[in-house]
């Protein structure tokens, strides 16, 4: 039988991302509900603080009704994910979320390229190590050693945020380009206070102004 110590660096990387989900497991929570009113009853900061409900409002379509979902794993873990969903009555809405993986950015970005390809016109934007801003969809890759990290990554930790949308939205065009990729922002800067980021990664504030056009 083999001990620890014999096994590969990626096998033990592996193992102890298994044990860390598994603790994540234990830490996580989900709020579901249904708001009766419209967009004006959501929470002020409906998504763990990192966006407000006058962004959702000035994004989302008028509606009656709003399904909010947020998901959080306890900080302290290496392996860690927050998520946020408001869609609305009409199935339309927008998604937010930023993930701890163990991913080479190299290799990120080229996966990206490769399945967004049908998205329409890929614009990069200077955020964290790399971000790509596409007309319905905004990615970001920010470097990030949560300070409790329990293991070595075999590549490095990051951050992966990512924003996208579902049906229309009150804005389009290089409007909601611009807020899709200010929201991702936001949700960046939000993560990485969260986990305790040990690099110290540029994030431009949020603006009308952060894709080139």
């Amino acid at each position: 039988m083999k001990t620890l110590k014999s096994l590969p660096k990626h096998t033990i990387a592996l193992m102890m991302a298994s044990l860390a989900a598994i603790g994540i497991a234990v830490g996580a929570s989900i709020i579901s509900f249904l708001q009766k009113d419209g967009l004006e009853r959501l929470p002020a900061k409906p998504c763990h603080g990192a966006i407000s409900r006058e962004t959702l409002q000035k994004t989302l379509q008028d509606t009656k009704s709003v399904n909010l979902r947020t998901f959080q794993t306890e900080s302290g873990f290496t392996i860690w994910e927050t998520t946020c969903n408001v869609f609305t009555r009409e199935k339309e809405g927008i998604h937010v979320e930023a993930r701890i993986r163990d991913t080479e950015f190299d290799g990120w970005i080229e996966d990206e390229k490769r399945i967004a390809s049908d998205d329409g016109k890929a614009i990069q934007f200077k955020a964290g190590r790399g971000a790509i801003s596409w007309p319905r969809r905004s990615i970001m890759y920010v470097p990030c050693n949560p300070k409790l990290a329990d293991y070595k990554p075999v590549g490095e930790f990051a951050l992966m945020v990512e924003t996208h949308i579902r049906g229309s939205m009150r804005i389009d065009g290089e409007e909601l380009r611009q807020r899709l990729a200010n929201i991702t922002i936001q949700v960046a800067n939000y993560a990485r206070e969260v986990v305790d980021c040990q690099e110290k990664s540029f994030l431009p504030p949020p603006s009308d102004h952060v894709v080139p056009s």
